[in-house]
């Protein structure tokens, strides 16, 4: 395996589960403690992750790690959350997507429905492109290459052109105190435009998710409908939201 790759996997595998051991990286990558110390102290360099004793964790639970480091983390989990929120989802809505990996997996779940899909998201538009039964809008605005997502003025009254049966919202962070969370301030805006604009508000969000929270509001926790989430989601959490009437779903 050569050394981008590697070092692809031992970021995924530190945002999936916050830090990992020389010895479990090894391991896992099938390479000598000697070669994971190398790649730490480089990525720990590049401020990509914390050096630790004898392994290494995320950098800072407020720095956004790169897009495609965050796909493989919890995939087997948001596979299902997608596939379950997709099945509630009822043929001739019209349904709003921000960004996020979760997300994503919700759209791959819904290609073939005869649905319409407003999002701010390129990679969700790009997903959908082969299904011919679901209409597409996509809101334009500044792309932000970090999330694959569109934000900005533009993108925020493009929302408005529409009235949402459903905003499917992809979080960084979600608890009661300071509902849903993200990193950046601009991609808040606009899924806080998704949120305006629908009747129900579903977040998909693993339970790595749950209790955390990251700089940028988007909205009160009140203001979601729905959360479907993973098995692994803290039951204790879970009954504070649904004492709020929220109703959540484990996949």
């Amino acid at each position: 395996m050569i050394k981008p790759e590697r070092h692809d996997r031992i970021l995924s595998e530190i945002a999936r589960r916050g830090a990992a051991s020389v010895a479990e990286l090894a391991a896992l990558l099938g390479v000598s403690e000697a070669t994971i110390r190398r790649d730490l102290q480089e990525l720990g360099e590049s401020g990509l992750l914390r050096r630790t004793h004898g392994g290494a964790s995320l950098a800072d639970q407020s720095d956004e790690l790169p897009y495609h480091f965050k796909v493989t983390a919890f995939l087997p989990e948001k596979r299902r959350i997608g596939a379950v929120a997709a099945s509630m989802v009822q043929d001739g809505q019209v349904v709003g997507c921000t960004g996020g990996t979760t997300v994503a997996q919700f759209v791959r779940a819904l290609r073939g429905r005869k649905v319409t899909v407003v999002t701010s998201a390129v990679n969700v538009a790009a997903d959908l492109a082969s299904s011919p039964e679901t209409e597409v809008f996509v809101t334009g605005g500044a792309l932000r290459g970090r999330s694959f997502e569109m934000v900005g003025h533009t993108a925020e009254r493009a929302i408005r052109e529409f009235r949402l049966d459903v905003a499917v919202v992809g979080v960084d962070g979600l608890s009661v105190e300071y509902g849903l969370t993200t990193y950046n301030p601009a991609e808040a805006h606009v899924n806080r435009t998704f949120i305006e604009q629908a009747k129900e508000v579903w977040v998909v969000a693993d339970h790595s998710k749950l209790g955390k929270v990251t700089p940028a509001i988007i909205a009160p926790v009140e203001r979601m409908h729905r959360l479907v989430t993973d098995s692994s989601a803290p039951h204790d959490f879970l009954a504070r939201l649904q004492q709020l009437g929220i109703q959540t779903i484990t996949a």
